[in-house]
């Protein structure tokens, strides 16, 4: 490193208030002293890790021993060189100095990157010409127009068309010298399946661009209604370039936006994205999955403009919006939210666009409402407020949000609003309110649990149904009700057993999974979200109303099982564990093998028999 960087670099830390250059990037918060964050560099929940000490210009992570000056602290949130990382510095607290001019922003690409760059953007170019050039590219160019696409729109994106000739492109890119290695390196191409073929093929092509706008993977659409695989999008797997986690659809061409009109658009699909952009709304990106990931945030966070959640307004959607602003909060990252209180059934950008037109999406798009506004609607269309049982869900859940409405003006017109939709006395609402915050000071802020109202079911009826269950089927079918019902008991399942063995049950348990992946920390998880989950259409499974009944059966019942408690939940996968195991041995024992005579198979069935009581044995052991 040249001592003239060195020199600079000293004179901008000297220059540089520290507080100010971390508050560019994340929030601080003044305690005492010092300045507290949570710790952008580890997956931080306690705030007071990550300190700022002001007169000395330094930073401290007490938890991940981070730590440095304000160029460290640029260096390593933004991941770039030590000399770029001085010149950010700079371009922060707004020094001047002719040597800044001198160092270059784009980092180093060795040759073998650099010819992965080159070989991922001629994929790109094949992808694209095979959209217009080949006789199925033209039914995916056919589907695209039906979307409401334009020649323009198309090439901005450059979308493209895989090919379902996956050998053709392989072919064209070892035309052009690329090794099977490199173009395995794009993500493309399996090494281990042969004859070589494009893992995209058949699909229609968007192109995924990094932070520098260069093309680092592809996510593809199935668009056939014949098309029988079970993803609607497929991404290129992790490679050198590309990693899911790290990337947002569009974000390159929105950051470009975002810094001259101040916002930019969270989506959840790419099509929400080019909607948006139809439209003249540019700065618009979109998740690569259902939730946002720590380097999304520090994207977020580098554009430094207000984030305006618009993810998808059916009920998964809704419930990852409710995520992203507690996370965003928890970031200091200033957010609206598009008004979820709407007059229509389509669920997101590009169908209000398709289904009414541009200027109805216009209106979508600015309508932007507040966290307890959005929570009011929320609430508001998840329980049927014509009935008791819906208000009295509609005011546990949005009360606690109320109660904690500091400004007078806002706590009158919801306390208002309450009144008005549920038909109660808003002097009721204010006792409400105020026995609330009463319970929260004396409980010391910590949840108490919830009250659980029993349904009626007859326990004769109850025994009746599994009186034909084997301890299998009924230990498993005892596990799935308390999964149905509580995020733990499903931990310690995957945690310590991971698998069903009753193939009617597995259906049930694979719903579960998929939506604790989609909706893992949701606001309410209970089994009426989860029976909404099934039902939407994004949801590919196969007998769902069959699937959605015994689920609806499982649940009513588990209201006779003892209260959860992790014993009982660890019981049932011992007991689970064990029948396996004996159906195991009983096959391996009751078995015919050719060949065999009297004695082998008598000597095979007792150490079947010993294995067997040594089970037994254990599991009683367990269970005293």
């Amino acid at each position: 490193m040249s001592s003239n960087i060195i020199a600079l670099a000293d004179e901008v830390s000297k220059s540089a208030d520290i507080v100010e250059v971390i508050s560019h990037f994340i929030k601080l918060e003044k305690r005492g002293k010092n300045y507290v964050a949570l710790c952008p560099f580890h997956d931080d929940h306690s705030l007071g890790n990550f300190s700022v000490n002001r007169e000395k210009g330094l930073f401290k992570c007490f938890a991940c021993n981070s730590g440095g000056n304000a160029i460290t602290f640029v260096q390593k949130f933004t991941n770039c060189s030590f000399s770029e990382a001085v010149k950010k510095t700079a371009e922060i607290i707004g020094f001047k100095d002719d040597r800044l001019k001198s160092i270059c922003s784009n980092k180093p690409i060795d040759k073998k990157t650099e010819v992965l760059f080159n070989c991922l953007n001629d994929i790109a170019n094949f992808y694209e010409a095979s959209l217009y050039q080949t006789t199925d590219g033209k039914e995916a160019l056919e589907y695209l127009y039906k979307r409401g696409l334009n020649d323009e729109i198309i090439h901005q994106f450059r979308i493209g068309y895989a090919q379902s000739n996956g050998e053709n492109i392989i072919s064209f890119l070892l035309k052009k010298d690329y090794s099977l290695e490199t173009i395995s390196q794009t993500g493309i191409l399996d090494l281990n399946k042969i004859p070589y073929s494009d893992t995209n093929r058949g699909r229609i092509v968007f192109n995924i661009l990094n932070k520098e706008g260069k093309i680092v993977g592809f996510s593809c659409r199935k668009f056939r209604l014949n098309d029988n695989s079970n993803a609607k999008y497929i991404n290129t797997s992790a490679t050198k370039l590309f990693n899911k986690s790290d990337t947002l659809y569009n974000f390159y061409n929105a950051s470009l936006e975002a810094k001259k009109v101040g916002y930019v658009y969270l989506c959840e699909g790419f099509m929400d994205v080019i909607a948006c952009c139809r439209v003249g709304v540019k700065s618009a990106v979109a998740l690569m999955g259902t939730a946002l990931s720590k380097e999304n945030l520090q994207s977020l966070l580098y554009l430094k403009c207000e984030v305006r959640i618009c993810l998808d307004l059916d009920n998964p959607g809704q419930i990852n919006t409710y995520k992203a602003m507690q996370v965003l909060e928890q970031y200091g990252i200033q957010y609206r939210v598009v008004n979820n209180d709407v007059d229509f059934l389509e669920k997101d950008s590009d169908e209000i666009l398709k289904k009414y037109g541009d200027e109805k999406l216009r209106i979508f798009l600015t309508d932007l409402v507040s966290k307890i506004e959005w929570l009011f609607n929320f609430y508001k269309r998840t329980y049927d407020l014509t009935k008791d049982d819906g208000k009295k869900k509609f005011l546990n859940n949005i009360i606690p949000f109320i109660a904690n409405i500091n400004d007078p003006v806002d706590y009158e017109i919801y306390k208002n609003k309450i009144s008005q939709v549920t038909g109660f006395d808003s002097s009721l609402i204010e006792k409400l309110i105020v026995r609330y915050q009463k319970k929260v000071k004396k409980s010391e802020h910590k949840d108490e649990p919830k009250q659980i109202t029993k349904i009626d079911f007859d326990k004769e009826e109850f025994k009746r149904i599994n009186a034909h269950l084997s301890r299998l089927n009924l230990a498993e079918r005892r596990l799935i009700g308390y999964m149905l019902e509580n995020k733990e008991a499903f931990r310690i399942y995957q945690e310590k057993l991971g698998y069903i063995v009753d193939p009617s049950y597995k259906h049930i348990v694979a719903a579960i999974e998929e939506y604790m992946i989609q909706v893992g920390s949701t606001i309410d998880y209970n089994v009426n979200n989860l029976l909404n989950f099934i039902s939407d259409e994004t949801f590919v499974i196969d007998n769902k109303d069959e699937i959605k009944s015994e689920i609806s059966n499982i649940s009513l019942e588990n209201q006779l099982l003892p209260p959860y408690k992790e014993e009982n939940v660890e019981e049932l996968i011992d007991t689970i564990k064990l029948e396996k195991e004996k159906k195991q041995i009983n096959t391996v024992a009751t078995a015919s093998i050719k060949g065999e005579s009297a004695v082998q198979k008598a000597s095979r069935l007792a150490v079947s028999v010993s294995k067997l009581k040594h089970l037994v044995k254990e599991s009683d052991k367990k269970r005293r």
